[in-house]
């Protein structure tokens, strides 16, 4: 097992000074992280000097700049810091080391530049903005700059360091989860990284598809030049480079299964009555049905298990003449990060005295769903035509899940 106080070395003169994040129990202070994160950074023996890529959160800086020394001796010795995200939870050591290695010239994006004094208190003349595909000779080492914008900041950019073929991603190919068995995906269960590295993608960039297809289309243009993808959270890819640019095709392009997700809320026990009726008649079609309690799970996990489901169906009761909050959290989630897509919706509610399926039908098709008819409304105790229409609803979302699942 790494001791990961110690410097891990990715390659002949460049190692990994990044920290494990043990403390933090929610990313973003939203996503929950029981096995806690890492933040990568980065340190390159140019023979002509140090570069550092990237940092960490600011309560880490100590530890962050203890490596540092423990490798240059001297910060002087720092010419650059390359900044390929902007967000705190890799730059809250930014200042500190700027100020240390005094003469260090900062790299970053033309759209970064223009945002980092927002952000940092960075004298202007240190920063050197790169332009796409610029490509910076210094030392032994070449480096190349490749803008991918909005995944998931206006400024971010990737750099490739072409001499030892290394990619480092930032947030891109990140995942959750801190270090313990070692920082490569040869050293650890890959699995469960995969599976946290979805989780992450869903959550944090997941929003933008688009924008995660044309930086893939960039990766794969330089592919043939990729030893190692070196991410700023999770784990270092040396074995099987292929694998992360393989799961983003997957992820932002999800292949829809013949599967229907059922997201539910149940105070009393009756809407569970409900969802059990609809779920036994979809798995008499040969439709996999994945139940998922929306009061025991959170949004995080909800967005990552669903994300290829072929049709969804939202099933509650009336709670204050709305939706009840955790349910309504999810619904809001979907359309915060767009997740629809078109996907067949189903809605099967309960109410004693206010009915608020059209409401939530309006909720969902902004978030990108197809709504699909009947909207089953239950008044207070279930009766024949209710378990009626819930049969007919079965039968309109095998019809509509026929049209979206992959082939």
């Amino acid at each position: 097992m790494e001791n990961y106080n110690n410097i891990i070395k990715l390659d002949e003169g460049i190692y990994w000074i990044g920290v494990n994040d043990y403390k933090k129990k929610m990313f973003e202070n939203m996503w929950p992280i029981p096995e806690g994160i890492s933040y990568n950074a980065y340190l390159i023996d140019t023979g002509n000097g140090y570069v550092v890529i990237d940092g960490v959160e600011e309560y880490f800086t100590d530890v962050y700049l203890d490596k540092i020394k423990r490798v240059v001796k001297n910060f002087d010795k720092i010419k650059y810091i390359i900044v390929n995200h902007l967000e705190p939870d890799h730059q809250g050591s930014l200042e500190t080391l700027s100020k240390l290695a005094n003469s260090a010239k900062i790299i970053i994006s033309f759209v970064g530049s223009k945002m980092i004094k927002d952000f940092y208190d960075i004298p202007e003349e240190k920063i050197i903005a790169v332009k796409d595909n610029d490509i910076f000779d210094f030392g032994n080492r070449s480096f190349m700059f490749i803008h991918t914008p909005w995944l998931h900041w206006p400024e971010t950019m990737l750099t490739l360091e072409k001499n030892s073929g290394i990619l480092f991603t930032c947030d891109v190919f990140g995942s959750y989860a801190g270090f313990k068995d070692g920082i490569f995906d040869d050293q650890v269960d890959i699995k469960y990284y995969v599976d946290e590295a979805k989780r992450y993608y869903i959550n944090i960039v997941g929003r933008y598809t688009k924008n995660t297809l044309d930086a893939l289309s960039k990766i794969d243009k330089i592919r043939k030049l990729i030893k190692i993808i070196a991410p700023a959270h999770g784990i270092i890819y040396r074995h099987n480079i292929d694998l992360p640019i393989s799961l983003y095709y997957d992820w932002a392009k999800p292949k829809l299964e013949k599967e229907v997700s059922i997201l539910y809320i149940s105070m009393y026990g009756h809407t569970i009555k409900l969802v059990d009726i609809i779920k036994k008649k979809l798995e008499s079609k040969g439709i996999k049905v994945k139940l998922i309690d929306t009061s025991e799970t959170h949004v995080s996990y909800i967005l990552s298990e669903t994300n290829n489901s072929g049709a969804i169906i939202f099933a509650f009761p009336t709670y204050d003449s709305s939706i009840p909050m955790p349910l309504n959290n999810v619904i809001y989630s979907y359309q915060v990060k767009m997740f629809g897509r078109d996907r067949p919706a189903g809605i099967v509610t309960g109410y004693g005295w206010g009915p608020i399926a059209k409401q939530t039908a309006e909720l969902l098709a902004k978030s990108g769903f197809k709504i699909i008819e009947p909207l089953v409304t239950v008044k207070s105790k279930i009766k024949q035509e209710d378990i009626d229409k819930l049969n007919e609803l079965s039968d309109k979302i095998e019809e509509s899940l026929s049209k979206v699942i992959s082939k």
